[in-house]
């Protein structure tokens, strides 16, 4: 029994040991024959003609190499050409690690895979078909949609692909006017279900055509390193950089008082990193963990940016929103984005919860408004917004010190943000009050010309209620100054291309005297309007020829009541011409019959007690007709009058003497008798 059983496992292992054997020669001869010159001219061919056929265009292969023992796959200079007779695509090597057995049950398991070398010419002109929309058509189904009646459908099953290790390397892509590369990519998926790919060396660059001309755009990234699963992970994106430039100057360049930002000369670096759900293919969950930006030139500078972000094709709802500059920190409880998308008509719009933090204007001075440089008053800040790609609503502004000592309270609307010529920006201030002294700090910030200071100091604790309108190169301001020396109502405009401040002043109870240190001058009740000269060119040729540091510019003035000494003036009218070094201006007090006026000279607004009076005179009105008729009339009047009021004494003297008693007669009689 026990020879039986031996001789039988014998014959089994040398059946066992042939076959093996044979299996060995099988694949060392499909090896050899695979890789013959004959057979892989053949394979060439057949593959070549197959393709070409199936894309109806040319396909070129140079050479194909099949190692069954590694089961893998390599394919070497792949060139694919357009209808229109362009090469479309051309790749140098294209090799596959596939496991054989797995395929026979329509199950594609490519252990490692490498595509280098890879050029592609993609052309989309308007209102005609892309170069590559044959290939996409090509891999559509030519079989019916339905089955004939009668026949029962097969279950086809489908095809499985399972990617075990991608490389992708030295991809150049050319789209249009559009051109992208990929230095490398690594893709690495575990059975487990892990993912871990890194992204390295990728840029683009492409024009964009904008109504002033075309602008040249550039990304680069160094490296996106993701690891996780396919439901959620990790990212970390670093060396990230946005160029533009139209080849023309900056927007201030010549024009040192303008900010640095242009969106035609932009050099962003950013990093950022990011922890991600995927709970369906058309919805994110994401943690922004970290971003910090940097464009040095237009000084831009977010040393962080985090939120939690909420989104899906059409809206995104972010939360916990926190950006901070070096001396900003602005946070944003929430924030609703909604997605544009032209297929489905949709357009940008966003809103926001309540926006609070705390800021020194310096951040943003290179950027924006270079005159806030030395701008390191810390304020409070709190808001809300919404808005669209063209428009910005401010809602619930409230912006202050933490002493109090200055408060704002407001609301404003920005339209036509992408027409700077139709620019319109109006804010409408519900009230302001600031302290003294928090005025003359405020205005100390600033980097200009001082004048008029120690006027601003007479005019003690502001408060302020009005609306400010920036458009296009001018700005206009209205509302009510409330001062301790009276109230201001005011309406004025600064004009940036002809360059002129310009605007009107009322006051009924205005302590002018208080404020010009006059004692001799009390409250007034008057208008005037005024046409400041601040164009640069202008006044420094000015200064260079006459000095001085007034504003030069002309004041026009009606004063409907003053007080002067205790006494009570009415009627006056004054007009004032500053050339910078002195101001000369012409007084006249109106009256019915006569004008008194006079002129007066002053150099300095801080000396006003030295202003000198010169030319008094008396002006006589000459008689019209109207009032030489208006005189006659009360002439005659007046001598009717006159005439009236003797008759009446008259008649009142016969009356008396009609009245007398005889005794008094008789007593004059007797008296005359002695």
């Amino acid at each position: 029994m026990k020879k039986s059983t031996t001789r039988i496992l014998k014959i089994l292992g040398a059946v066992a040991s042939v076959a093996a054997a044979l299996v060995v020669i099988l694949l060392v001869a499909a090896t050899v024959v695979l890789n013959s010159a004959s057979i892989q001219t053949k394979l060439i061919h057949r593959a070549t003609d197959m393709l070409t056929e199936r894309l109806d265009t040319h396909v070129g292969i140079d050479s194909i190499h099949i190692d069954v023992w590694r089961n893998s796959i390599e394919i070497y200079g792949l060139d694919v050409e357009d209808q229109q007779k362009r090469k479309m695509l051309t790749a140098r090597e294209l090799t596959a690690k596939i496991e054989l057995l797995p395929l026979l049950n329509n199950d594609v398991r490519v252990e490692k895979a490498r595509l280098a070398d890879v050029r592609a010419l993609l052309l989309k002109e308007p209102g005609q078909p892309a170069n590559y929309q044959f290939i996409i058509d090509s891999l559509k189904s030519d079989k019916p949609k339905t089955e004939p009646k009668g026949e029962v459908k097969k279950k086809k099953e489908k095809l499985k692909l399972e990617l075990r290790d991608v490389t992708l390397e030295k991809i150049h892509l050319l789209y249009n006017q559009g051109s992208y590369a990929l230095g490398k990519l690594q893709l690495q998926l575990s059975r487990k279900g892990n993912i871990k790919a890194r992204l390295s060396d990728v840029s683009g660059e492409w024009v964009k055509e904008k109504k002033r001309g075309p602008v040249v755009q550039q990304v680069k990234m160094q490296s996106l390193v993701v690891e996780g699963t396919k439901e959620k992970g990790h990212a970390d994106i670093s060396g990230l950089k946005y160029q533009t430039n139209n080849g023309k100057p900056r927007k201030n360049k010549g024009k040192p008082h303008r900010g640095f930002f242009d969106a035609n000369h932009m050099n962003l670096t950013a990093k950022m990193q990011i922890d991600y759900e995927l709970p369906s293919p058309d919805s994110l969950i994401a943690d922004i963990t970290g971003c910090q930006a940097r464009d040095s030139v237009a000084g831009i500078d977010i040393r962080d940016l985090h939120t939690h972000v909420n989104a899906n094709r059409q809206v995104a709802h972010l939360t916990d929103l926190t950006v901070q500059l070096p001396q900003t920190t602005l946070n944003i409880a929430s924030a609703d984005v909604v997605l544009p998308n032209k297929k489905e008509g949709r357009k940008l719009s966003y809103t926001t919860g309540a926006i609070k933090g705390k800021t020194r204007l310096k951040d943003i001075s290179r950027t924006f408004a270079p005159v806030l440089s030395k701008f390191t008053l810390p304020l409070n800040l709190s808001l809300t917004m919404s808005g669209t790609d063209s428009t910005i609503a401010f809602r619930n502004i409230k912006v202050g010190t933490e002493d109090k000592k200055l408060q704002i309270s407001a609301i404003g609307d920005i339209k036509n943000l992408k027409d700077g010529k139709k620019l319109d920006c109006r804010f409408q201030v519900g009230k302001m009050q600031a302290s003294n002294d928090i005025a003359i700090k405020i205005i100390n910030q600033f980097p200009v010309k001082k004048l008029m200071m120690k006027q601003l100091k007479n005019l003690g604790n502001i408060s302020y209620k009005g609306v400010f309108t920036v458009l296009w190169k001018h700005e206009q301001f209205q509302g009510t100054l409330g001062t301790a020396a009276g109230p201001l109502n005011f309406t004025f405009a600064i004009d940036g291309l002809d360059k002129y401040v310009s605007g009107k002043v009322s006051a009924k109870t205005f302590n002018l005297g208080k404020v010009m240190d006059m004692d001799n001058v009390g409250t007034v009740d008057a208008n005037a309007d005024f046409k400041i000269d601040i164009s640069k060119q202008r006044t420094a040729q000015m200064r260079k020829k006459k000095g001085g540091k007034l504003p030069i510019g002309t004041v026009n003035a009606v004063v409907e009541d003053c007080s002067y000494k205790g006494i009570h003036v009415r009627n006056l009218s004054a007009n004032m011409k500053s050339d910078g070094a002195e101001c000369t201006g012409d007084i006249l007090q109106h009256g019915k019959r006569r004008d008194l006026y006079c002129s007066f000279l002053f150099t300095d607004t801080d000396e006003m007690r030295k202003i000198k009076i010169t030319k008094p005179g008396i002006k006589f009105h000459k008689y019209s007709d109207e009032d030489k008729k208006a005189t006659q009339e009360r002439r005659e009047l007046k001598k009717q009058q006159k005439a009236a009021d003797k008759q009446q004494k008259q008649q009142q003297k016969q009356q008396q003497k009609q009245q007398t008693p005889q005794d008094t007669k008789k007593k004059k009689k007797l008296f005359g008798v002695f």
